[in-house]
């Protein structure tokens, strides 16, 4: 998900809404920071970004292999990873256009 993208999802009414019952879901606070991080030049990148953009990649790894099964908070989950910019359909749709191409 690119930073544009980021952003137009967080100004969602559903963004910070629909995660709130999902246990490590990210504040929107995190989320506002990881997106100025991304439009940042790499240039302006300190230290604590980078470590902080670590912990968003370990977080959405935990994320991704911790989905609850549960039907009513699959959307959560789903929603928790676009808030760390992470898209799950996104990367779905790019799977099946590489097994359709092959």
């Amino acid at each position: 998900m690119k930073a544009v993208e980021l952003r137009a999802w967080l100004r969602t009414d559903i963004a910070p809404l629909t995660v709130a019952n999902y246990d490590d879901a990210p504040s929107m606070d995190q989320s506002n920071k990881l997106l100025v991080i991304l439009m940042k030049d790499t240039e302006d990148l300190t230290k604590s970004d980078c470590l902080f953009i670590q912990s968003i990649l370990q977080r959405i790894k935990y994320i991704k292999n911790t989905r609850s099964r549960v039907p009513h908070t699959k959307l959560d989950w789903e929603n928790s990873l676009r808030n760390l910019g992470y898209d799950v359909k996104k990367k779905d749709q790019a799977k099946k256009k590489v097994k359709e191409f092959n």
